[in-house]
Parts: structure tokens; sequence; C-alpha cells
């Protein structure tokens, strides 16, 4: 089996007592009516730079099955204890093959708020403090800035703690396969995978999280974590984008006329740097204009030799990987192609397919309309194309 980069593991066997309900808290539906688990495990799944994910539940588990959990792998792997789910579950993992190397993200099933940003720079922590050798991994955590004191078991204040570097922890937490899994077996007790670690005498790195990167364990949490997620439903409804874009490009001979990643039938093709594909640079300029990063001459200059002759396509793919990495999503895209010859009709329902493949998403999120223009400007005189974009984003 080859190995994989990144896993993420997120133990959901607990039974969540303190909640005071009788289903296990990781099944209580949040504001948005999802499952606390499927709205944790969405997370994950949505981000490219994570391999696999895998949900460890309990064998004889009731609810698992039924969930929405995207790309997620189904582990039955739970024990009594979050250290036994995790140390079952890494060695699930190890005895299919996957290499002791491998980073492992744990991260807590009740933990609905993690930011994708937070979880993609702990990867990036954890590499950084691995190439180096200065720590076996990396975790999240929230700085104390609350006064701290220390009372007995009568309730009365005994003692005054500096917050000075102080952390509440948090998850995900970041280790190699075999290292952690070694670390579990020697101490079971752990209450986390820093413990374990720690206690096997290896350093761990903190990377600092907000502190709404909470583990819901009483109702109060519950209730905290459902007025955040109204509050930013609320704000995602406002935060949409829109971007336009234009490309226009002359008729040569002995050149293909590609339109939308289509080869397309025609005496003549289009002249450019690249493959000189109009309808995929005007969208390219489209998303990026939308997200503010720039344009397609910006980030794949003509005077750089090594976009001679390139495939537009992979270029978009390019461009919308990193306005993808922002949040953003494709609410719809809308273009207008003005060409006097060729026929184009035809080809739009493969040129939509093949524009949707590229940004994978649906064809019906992908509009393209030809259009003559009467035999007027340089479109009607066939010396060229002309091509309009718009494009919804949505975060």
């Amino acid at each position: 089996m080859p190995e994989t980069s990144t896993i993420a593991i997120i133990p959901a066997a607990g039974v969540g007592s303190r909640m005071g309900v009788e289903t296990p808290k990781q099944y209580l539906r949040l504001a948005g009516g999802k499952t606390m688990l499927e709205t944790t495990t969405g997370i994950f799944c949505a981000i490219a730079e994570i391999d696999r994910v895998v949900v460890a539940v309990s064998p004889g588990d009731p609810y698992a099955g039924n969930l929405d959990l995207g790309r997620a792998e189904l582990f039955r792997t739970g024990g009594e204890s979050r250290a036994q789910t995790v140390t079952q579950t890494l060695a699930a993992l190890a005895a299919v093959g996957i290499a002791p190397g491998t980073l492992v993200l744990v991260h807590d099933a009740a933990r609905p708020l993690v930011r994708r940003s937070d979880i993609l720079a702990l990867i990036g922590k954890a590499g950084e403090v691995l190439r180096e050798g200065s720590a076996a991994g990396a975790v999240l955590a929230a700085p104390v800035h609350d006064t701290v004191k220390r009372a007995d078991g009568a309730g009365i204040l005994t003692e005054d703690i500096s917050r000075e570097g102080l952390y509440r922890i948090a998850t995900p937490q970041a280790f190699r396969l075999g290292e952690l899994l070694a670390a579990l077996l020697g101490c079971p007790q752990a209450t986390d995978e820093s413990s374990a670690m720690r206690a096997a005498g290896s350093a761990v790195a903190v990377l600092e999280c907000p502190a709404d990167n909470i583990k819901v364990t009483r109702p109060e949490d519950l209730a905290f974590v459902n007025r955040l997620i109204n509050r930013e439903g609320e704000e995602r409804t406002m935060d949409i984008r829109i971007g336009v874009g234009y490309d226009s490009h002359r008729f040569a001979s002995g050149r293909k006329f590609i339109l939308g990643g289509v080869e397309i039938p025609s005496e003549m093709g289009l002249a450019g740097h690249s493959d000189a594909d109009a309808l995929l640079h005007a969208v390219t300029d489209a998303i990026l204009g939308a997200a503010k990063r720039g344009n397609i001459g910006v980030l794949f200059p003509d005077t750089n030799p090594k976009y001679e002759g390139a495939d537009s396509g992979k270029l978009l793919r390019a461009a919308w990987e990193l306005v993808r990495t922002d949040g953003w999503r494709i609410g719809n895209l809308d273009c207008v192609v003005i060409a006097q010859k060729p026929k184009l009709n035809p080809h739009v329902p493969a040129i939509c397919a093949s524009i949707a493949a590229i940004l994978e998403i649906d064809p019906d999120r992908v509009s393209v309309k030809p259009k003559t223009n009467e035999g007027m400007g340089f479109e009607g005189r066939m010396e060229g194309v002309s091509v309009q974009a718009s494009v919804l984003l949505t975060r």
C-alpha cells in the first residue's frame, strides 16, 4: 500500500455522560441541522491536504452508520477510554500497511468549531518541527488570559498561579503514527496524545488557536456552539463576491481551436502564448478578481517561457486551488462567447462539462452562451473571438 502522508482520526466512542442526555453528545444535532460528528468530520473531509479521514466508534455503535460522513472511513475500533480508542485505531491503520512516519491528526468529535486555517497551520507546524528535530509533533492550544487560582477541597482559595505560559490544550494534535502508537501503549492512562508523547520523553510544540475551539462537555457548551453557528451562518449568507473576466484572441492558421478545454473542429485556431483558450482565460480572471487574488497575467505571465503552449485548464485549476484555500466556493459561472464562426452551440454541453470537471463543481453551475456579432466588430469580421465571464463566489 502506498504511504499516506496525512491522516485525521476522530475518536467518537464516548458516551458524554456530563451532557445529561441519553444520546451520546457526538450525535446531538447542532444549529446547522447536522450532528456534531457530521459537522466536525465535514471540516476535515473538506481539506485536500488530509489524505484520509477516519472516524473511530464503538463496535456496537447504532448511530454512526446512518450519518453522512462524506469521504470519512468508519472504523469500529472504539475502546473504554479515548486513549484506548486512538491506540486501537492507530494499530488498525498500521496493520493495513500505513507507514509509521505518516502524520496523524487526532481531533475530538466534540470540537465542531475548529477552523480550517488552524488545521492547515498545525500541519505546517508539525512538519516544521519534525524536519528541524526540535519536537515530535505539535498541538493546538488556547492561551489562558484569566487569572488562575487554586482552591482546596473546601472551596477556599489557597494559591495564585501565574498564567504566563499557560495553555488550554485543544485538538487536533499531530504526531507520527508509529511514535504516537508506541507512546500510547506505554501510557494507556493518558488523557490526550501530547501527555502520552511527553511521558515517552518527546518534546511537543504548541500552536495558538482561538478560545472558541472548545470541547462540548456540558449543556452550556452546546448552547455556546449553537450561538456561534447561527451567527456564522448569518455572516456567510452576506459573504458573497462577484467577479468579471474578459479575454479575446485573434484567429491564426496552423493552430488548434480550443475553447473551455474542448478542441473544436475549425479551419483556424486562436493565437496566443499558451493554448489561447479565451474562455478559460476569462473564467480564470473572473475567479481571481472575485477573490481579489490578482489576474492571470500576474500569476502566469506570457513573458515566462514555461507557459508557452500551456494547457489553460491546468492554469485555471491552479488559480482555483489558490482561491479555494481562502474558503471560497463557486455559486455559479455564466459566460458569453462571441464568435461568428465556428458554430459553437453543438459543443456547449461538452464545454460546460469540461469547465465543471476542472473546477470540480456540478455542470449545472456552469452556463456558456455562444453569440455571433451579426457581422459587426472584429468578431463579426471573423478576425477573432472574445469572451465575457462572470462568477459568483460564496464563503
